[in-house]
């Protein structure tokens, strides 16, 4: 279906960021003597501090999927973490300690809801904003890579970048905005901005990002119809935008459900935040 495959990995692009940022728990102290404290992250000391940390906050949403194992969840964040460490000290990443904290607290709220549909895509470059400065990586878009977060990302340009995993390229998926010049096809890697949609001319090839219609608004019923925006679709019977389907749902086509996935005509599950590697480490299959 035209425009499942880019937001299908546009899905998938958060979980895998999620295990690169680093999240330390909020510890505030008092400078009583006038004197300034050490800083409480270091690159020495980082790993140690942030790996069962990060876990922690990961249990309640892997218990929800394929399971938890804390010790080698541990072991795996460890890991990444010491890859991040080494290519700061090679001049490929900046590290920003300070910013630990603040992510721990952008991260909660999406781990807790573990199952994020299409609107918390829209607001992850935004939110997760602190986490993209603790490891900060430098390499620009078609870059060879390893990793996410060897990979440079702009807030500014609303933009959540991954190392794709076929390519092992730096990869952007970005957010246009109001009249942007857009495009549907299958490995689009923009995608007009939330409460907007691509108003695309087949015959001419050439689209604008243009407002959504609102839920509930007429709208006329085509394999292709986009002018719901997205988490919404064009119901045939009552020709009105509706909110996208759960899971086990009846439907014609992926843009229905809110998992983006229509199988045997049914809509499918949205899988869980994080994969079986970042829940169970090298214990996953």
């Amino acid at each position: 279906m035209i425009f499942q495959r880019p937001l299908s990995r546009l899905l998938l692009t958060l979980p895998t960021l999620a295990a690169t940022f680093v999240l330390g728990l909020a510890a505030c102290g008092d400078d009583t003597d006038g004197t300034t404290p050490p800083p409480k992250y270091t690159l020495d000391n980082v790993c140690a501090q942030i790996a069962p940390q990060l876990c922690e906050v990961r249990k309640t949403c892997c218990e929800k999927g394929d399971g938890y194992d804390e010790a080698a969840c541990i072991t795996y964040e460890t890991e990444v973490c010491e890859k991040n460490v080494a290519d700061v000290q090679a001049g490929l990443m900046t590290f920003d300690g300070n910013s630990i904290d603040a992510c721990l607290v952008a991260m909660k709220p999406y781990a807790d809801k573990c199952f994020l549909t299409i609107p918390d895509y829209y607001n992850a470059p935004e939110d997760l904003a602190p986490c993209s400065k603790v490891f900060a990586g430098k390499l620009t878009d078609g870059s060879t890579c390893e990793r996410d977060a060897q990979c440079a990302s702009s807030v500014e340009k609303r933009e959540i970048v991954e190392c794709d995993d076929d390519t092992k390229k730096c990869s952007a998926t970005r957010f246009l905005p109001l009249d942007a010049a857009c495009k549907v096809e299958a490995n689009a890697k923009e995608v007009c901005d939330q409460g907007l949609y691509c108003d695309y001319d087949f015959l001419a090839m050439e689209g604008l990002c243009k407002p959504a219609k609102k839920l509930g608004e007429a709208c006329t019923p085509s394999p292709i119809q986009l002018s719901c925006g997205l988490n919404a679709y064009c119901d045939a019977d009552t020709k009105v935008c509706t909110e996208a389907k759960v899971e086990g749902s009846a439907c014609q086509s992926p843009l229905e459900c809110q998992s983006l996935k229509c199988n045997a005509m049914a809509c499918g599950p949205i899988d869980p935040l994080f994969d079986g590697e970042q829940c169970k480490g090298s214990s996953a299959p």
